[in-house]
């Protein structure tokens, strides 16, 4: 029997990169399959671009800003959030460590930067929460690929810029770069709790709606998996897409910054513990809510067998792909709200 077709849209030009790697992993480990979906990748290019391929049935499901899935209905078209995927704000203003601005306010006047200038809009209504008008600032133009911030470096360093308002993946890599940058507070930004959203349409919902949940299902068993393993999700990434893997005489530096920006991205797709709202489960989820061994076992990669593997230096030979497949098909991918020694036998998505 086929399985269902599912296709869904990064909002970056063609080519994976760390900041999905989590998505070669499900295709890699055939988390897709088990939810009887053959996932299909699609590459919107940037944000606005990808909601109207999500509308004009391009693409079944989007990954996409909330902001940008919100505007996009504001503007006609027929949208709607169909789950979450990161719980706090993955978007920030921010400086280099030694700048002398330390809150919003402190922006009035400044040149800044957006990685991609649809979202410009939700960065002018948090900085107009904090006092500061549009008219205020100037924005200026990124430079080279909203998707990396090799190019923004030196403008940063000099003073040519002040600040940033970079997506999650950017602040990972200005880090690989060798210049972590420091949030500035945004009391808009911080109240978020679903910063970003998977999208279809409202046709694409009815006809599709239960192969969709699947898929995000899917996607969402290879995120619990990429909490406890990021560099094996990274080693994956490389395995389904080999040109993300850097050359050999680049691999170290290449490792370190496909781990960075893979992390960046993942720290706002956990549930914060102090957030009770029970339509996270965030008491009910310990594998999403904290790193460690024990969201190791729930995203189905006991540690010490994955140290001996990678020992092996053979992980993801065909042969370690098959058993660790089976591996995560023994184990439950997310406990349930019961004591921590307690057996579970949910299997939850």
């Amino acid at each position: 029997m086929a399985r269902d077709r599912i296709s869904i849209a990064m909002a970056i030009p063609p080519g994976m990169t760390a900041a999905y790697g989590y998505l070669a992993a499900c295709k890699a480990l055939r988390f897709d399959h088990d939810e009887d979906i053959e996932l299909e990748l699609f590459y919107g290019v940037e944000p606005d671009a990808t909601a109207r391929s999500l509308c004009a049935g391009a693409c079944d499901v989007a990954c996409l800003n909330t902001m940008v899935g919100l505007v996009g209905r504001d503007q006609g078209l027929p949208m709607i959030a169909i789950g979450s995927k990161a719980r706090s704000t993955h978007r920030w203003f921010a400086v280099v460590a030694d700048s002398p601005i330390t809150e919003l306010a402190g922006l009035r006047g400044a040149r800044i930067a957006c990685d991609f200038a649809h979202l410009t809009t939700l960065g002018e209504s948090a900085l107009l929460e904090e006092g500061v008008r549009a008219d205020e600032i100037t924005w200026v133009p990124w430079q080279g690929s909203g998707t990396e911030a090799g190019k923004m470096v030196a403008p940063l360093r000099s003073g040519a810029i002040d600040a940033v308002f970079v997506i999650d993946w950017n602040d990972g890599d200005f880090v690989a770069e060798g210049l972590p940058l420091r949030h500035l507070p945004s009391r808009l930004l911080e109240r978020i709790r679903v910063s970003s959203c998977y999208w279809m349409t409202e046709a694409g919902l009815a006809g599709k709606g239960d192969a969709a949940a699947r898929a995000v299902r899917a996607v969402a068993k290879s995120v619990v998996f990429a909490f406890a393993n990021p560099q094996a999700t990274v080693d994956l990434m490389w395995a389904f897409a080999p040109e993300t893997r850097p050359e050999p005489a680049h691999k170290r530096r290449g490792a370190q910054r496909d781990l960075a920006i893979l992390e960046a991205c993942l720290a706002p797709m956990r549930v914060d513990p102090s957030d009770a709202d029970p339509r996270w489960g965030g008491r009910s989820m310990p594998a999403i809510s904290s790193p460690g061994p024990r969201s190791c076992c729930a995203a189905g990669a006991s540690p010490d067998r994955w140290k001996q593997r990678a020992a092996t230096r053979r992980l993801w030979s065909r042969r370690s792909m098959i058993s660790m497949r089976m591996w995560c098909a023994r184990k439950p991918f997310l406990t349930t709200a019961e004591p921590a020694d307690a057996p579970s036998t949910s299997r939850a998505g």
